[in-house]
């Protein structure tokens, strides 16, 4: 393992800044020497308490990942800015890691592929949930054959925020050219990549998409601003092996705080978890000759588990490991998304 100290820069200082710079914390040979964003209030507030100089204080992003004295980036803004923030990384040849979706349309993703593929630098895009202890049992599950042969995948990812009785305000999230897509994007993503992770690629999807309050108040200027994206995307796919798979996704659901859901449905049992209890995987199973179904809660903690961003840093001087989401998956991501809004806008199912 190498003893060398990583500096890093950060681009984005909202919530997931600060959720990025406490993961930071707990890698020791990780240091943050410099931080991004358009607030130029949220730059000070950060550069002060992280006693940056002046010099180190960027609100222009190509200014950051320009700077030779940042070994790497962590991007994490809004949607309309991850393409543009890859492409200079890419550029620039520094090592990346941004958060998801990919981009926000399948035609930013095309030149960024193509773009990475003719000057690859290390990238990760942030499918953090394959690296909850849950995820990464269910894949050696898998991998050991243990549910038979899989035939149908089902998740479900639900919040309630958005509900009316919230009256949650207008945010970049609600607008088509900010976010590419509402709900898909934000959290369907992660579905996405939970059945690619456990299972393969997506070979068709068939969707259906719906805006339940098409406007909401924009604190900005107290006016009814136009919810142009949905907020509730549902679709059906078939996967490597004829796998099945079934998803729904809406932040509409009273009483759900962060409930991802993903049940794995297999010849010889049936694997369920959630990311809420990610130390738990429930394991269903019938064995021996006569069939006996045994039901089993197990619990990891304490197991050992590999750390996204740890995992990151590891890549930098490390072959990747198996589970890191690569520039690839982002991409993969994307056409899928794509597929999903194509196919819920006609009403034909899509091949990918």
């Amino acid at each position: 393992m190498s003893h060398k100290v990583w500096n890093v820069g950060l681009i984005g200082l909202g919530s997931i800044g600060d959720y990025h710079m406490s993961q930071l914390s707990k890698i020791s040979n990780t240091r943050v020497v410099a931080v991004c964003d358009v607030n130029t209030q949220a730059v000070e507030q950060t550069g002060n308490r992280l006693n940056l100089p002046p010099s180190k204080r960027y609100t222009d992003f190509r200014a950051i990942i320009e700077d030779p004295e940042v070994d790497f980036v962590i991007s994490g803004v809004s949607n309309k800015y991850h393409a543009d923030i890859l492409k200079h990384a890419i550029h620039c040849h520094k090592p990346i890691f941004s958060e998801k979706p990919f981009t926000r349309t399948v035609e930013e993703a095309d030149e960024l592929i193509s773009l990475y593929e003719s000057n690859p630098v290390p990238c990760m895009i942030g499918f953090s949930y394959r690296y909850r202890p849950c995820f990464q049992f269910v894949k050696q599950l898998l991998e050991q054959k243990t549910l038979g042969q899989i035939r149908h995948i089902a998740a479900h990812y639900l919040q309630e925020e958005n509900a009316p009785m919230f009256n949650k305000e207008f945010t970049w999230r609600f607008s088509k050219e900010m976010a590419g897509s509402g709900i898909l994007a934000d959290i369907g993503s992660h579905m996405i990549d939970a059945a690619r992770f456990f299972v393969g690629e997506f070979n068709q999807v068939s969707g259906l998409m719906s805006t339940f309050i098409d406007s909401r108040i924009d604190l900005r200027t107290g006016e009814a601003a136009k919810v142009d994206v949905d907020d509730f995307a549902g679709f059906q796919g078939v996967l490597d092996g004829g796998v099945m798979g079934t998803f729904y996704t809406h932040k509409n659901a009273i009483g759900m705080g962060n409930q991802f859901q993903v049940t794995l449905f297999g010849d010889l049992g049936t694997v369920r978890i959630s990311v809420e209890k990610p130390n738990e995987v429930h394991l269903t199973l019938r064995e021996g000759d006569d069939r006996e179904l045994t039901e089993k809660v197990i619990y990891l903690d304490g197991k050992p588990m590999r750390v996204m961003l740890q995992d990151f840093v590891d890549s930098l001087t490390e072959p990747q490991s198996s589970i890191f989401p690569a520039i690839l998956d982002g991409y993969r991501n994307q056409q899928v998304l794509q597929a999903i809004l194509d196919s819920a806008e006609d009403g034909v199912t899509r091949r990918l």
